[in-house]
């Protein structure tokens, strides 16, 4: 493995989230709390990681749905500032927020790291916000869940099912599989313009159909069907190969639901240069 770190610092803190402990913690138990009643059997959820203020409330309702109790988290995260094939864990013994340290599980990290395609790269999780952003909403959660934590990068051919045969082994009865993703990229900041910029209304309604698209294929567990979907629309989908690979690992049954949507346009009204929609969603065992 790669040099070990003792410790990740927190590089959101004071920026995307609170850094006062007391503050963090009101924040996170006031989103926690209005983010619905936990739901029985869900194994998976999809959330997004903007700062708290954009998409911290479609976040916890991710969280909430998953209820507390699980032994172990693991985090699927893409990587948006490292370019690089397969994918990355962080041999560390624990990230630091202001709320805490959260332990990662050494055991997994080192096998995830035996795996083809998977590398234990410490300098890839530095300045990456996908995966940092989640843990805070965790603690409040499940404090002491151990982290199993992985960057995705750019996936072909067959590498979604490699990447997903390495983490089934993980995925037991104490361990939830969180994946981080923001939804469509809208924007000239984005370079992503699939419908004129001409209003908020007509850019909100073309936002959302291509998240319908997309969460059609997602809630119908298409791993294929939505990597044919975003490759025929362009949807600047950031955790795209996050949710390919969860999407191979779900069991037959499992049943998708969509928890909540929103767009970062409803708080800013910046409808022209840069609009971010997030979503969160459960996949519940035991259903057809």
């Amino acid at each position: 493995m790669s040099a070990f770190l003792e410790v990740k610092e927190p590089g959101l803190a004071g920026r995307w989230y609170p850094a006062e402990p007391d503050r963090l913690g009101a924040v996170v138990r006031a989103l926690l709390a209005a983010g619905g009643p936990p739901r029985p059997g869900v194994l998976a959820v999809i959330a997004p990681h903007a700062a708290y203020q954009y998409s911290g409330a479609t976040a916890a309702c991710a969280y909430a749905a998953l209820g507390a109790g699980h032994r172990r988290a693991v985090v699927l995260a893409p990587s948006h500032y490292v370019a690089f094939r397969g994918a990355a864990v962080l041999p560390a013994g624990a990230y630091r927020t202001p709320l805490g340290l959260v332990p990662i599980d050494r055991d997994a990290v080192a096998s995830l790291a035996t795996a083809p395609l998977v590398r234990a790269n410490p300098a890839v999780f530095q300045r990456e916000h996908a995966l940092e952003i989640q843990l805070p909403l965790l603690q409040g959660l499940d404090a002491g869940c151990a982290l199993v934590p992985v960057l995705v990068g750019r996936l072909e051919g067959g590498d979604v099912e490699g990447i997903a045969a390495a983490l089934r082994p993980l995925l037991d009865r104490d361990t939830c599989l969180i994946v981080s993703s923001d939804f469509v990229h809208y924007g000239r900041g984005f370079d992503y313009l699939p419908v004129p910029p001409t209003d908020a209304a007509s850019v909100a309604a073309g936002i959302r159909r291509i998240d319908e698209g997309a969460l059609e294929r997602i809630l119908a567990r298409d791993p294929d069907g939505f990597a044919r979907y975003v490759e025929a629309t362009g949807a600047t989908i950031c955790g795209r190969y996050p949710i390919e690979t969860l999407l191979h690992l779900l069991p037959a049954g499992t049943r998708g639901e969509r928890l909540a949507y929103t767009t970062s346009l409803e708080m800013t009204g910046d409808y022209a240069d840069r609009v971010v929609s997030y979503a969160a969603v459960a996949f519940t065992e035991g259903a057809s």
